[in-house]
């Protein structure tokens, strides 16, 4: 299984049209001034389901059904996927099955089962969860893989397209790296397009299974631990035939982020820019507000990946780390 080329970026582009919207990409004066930049946020948390997962997702499912094999959708998910799933199996009118760990929070159980997908919980690890999609897949369900699909790559990398379009000046990208699927189709697009722009891929500094896998030189099991940044959890399959290479060949720098620093960067969003942003979703910030001016250009996108958090936790971690924002930043 290859990584798709930016062609097939571009004709996932039309073929998601009417599932995906062209997300927002807006100036954020306070950060630009921090890092004296023009830096820009590209606003995936405004898509139908809150994250960019809708592109991947859409691009999967309809190249399947292209294909004629699709029938009852499963997928495994943190919750993003799981819920872009769910939206366009609706309204395909095809079932859409879920699997997630016992980890994941009751509010993104319950956008699933409003949503209309029949959830699975299974073990403490989207490993585990991972295993029993797959299990469900060889009984005829067809799989939606948020990690290891070309199809779902080149959905996520039509995001690189509308930033060089909004944004023509961009130098650097800043994107989260969980699985790979998201930062490999922006890198994908972004050096067939334009090759001297900078990719740097951010994660939490605990748990995070590609840089751990980057590391070790090949794809490894990482534990799973708690983290603002839990959509960011899971491994990225000791089997992966195109995320690790990708991101392993074409991403410039690698930035881990502590779990102060993402509280600090949901508080910027929430205060300064006023934005609920997931954990997950503001590490670009948090890379931005960390601060190593030497791997960013004079021209920055942030990509805002979900907004999936509630309003009272968003507000509590606002609250909780308002007073470790940078000064110009209080409130």
């Amino acid at each position: 299984m290859s990584a798709p080329l930016v062609d097939d970026i571009k004709q996932a582009r039309e073929r998601i049209r009417g599932f995906a919207h062209t997300s927002p990409t807006i100036v954020s004066f306070p950060l630009s001034r921090l890092l004296d930049a023009d830096v820009r946020l590209k606003l995936e948390c405004f898509q139908d389901t809150r994250a960019f997962k809708v592109r991947g997702a859409a691009n999967a499912i309809l190249t399947s059904r292209e294909r004629g094999d699709v029938n009852h959708l499963v997928t495994y998910s943190t919750g993003n996927h799981g819920r872009a799933t769910a939206l366009v199996g609706a309204r395909l009118g095809i079932p859409t099955s879920v699997v997630m760990s016992n980890m994941t929070t009751d509010d993104k159980r319950q956008a699933l089962t409003d949503m209309g997908a029949e959830l699975h919980l299974v073990g403490k690890s989207q490993d585990e969860a991972q295993a029993h999609a797959m299990e469900l897949a060889s009984r005829g369900m067809t799989l939606i893989d948020p990690i290891n699909d070309p199809a779902s790559t080149a959905g996520h990398g039509t995001i690189a397209l509308e930033i060089i379009e909004q944004f023509p000046e961009v130098d650097t990208v800043v994107v989260p790296v969980s699985g790979g699927a998201l930062a490999s189709g922006v890198a994908i697009a972004l050096k067939a397009e334009r090759p001297e722009t900078r990719v740097v891929a951010v994660s939490m500094d605990r748990g995070a299974a590609m840089y751990e896998s980057l590391r070790a030189g090949k794809p490894v099991e990482v534990p799973e631990v708690e983290s603002l940044a839990d959509c960011l959890q899971g491994g990225i399959g000791l089997e992966n035939d195109h995320t690790f290479a990708t991101v392993r060949d074409l991403i410039d720098e690698f930035v881990l982020v502590t779990e102060q620093e993402i509280g600090v960067a949901m508080a910027e969003a929430y205060y300064v820019e006023r934005l609920i942003l997931e954990g997950a979703g503001a590490t670009p910030i948090a890379a931005a507000i960390k601060g190593d001016r030497s791997i960013f250009g004079d021209h920055i996108a942030l990509i805002a990946t979900g907004g999936n958090t509630t309003t009272a936790k968003a507000a509590a971690v606002a609250e909780q780390h308002r007073r470790l924002l940078p000064e110009r930043f209080q409130p």
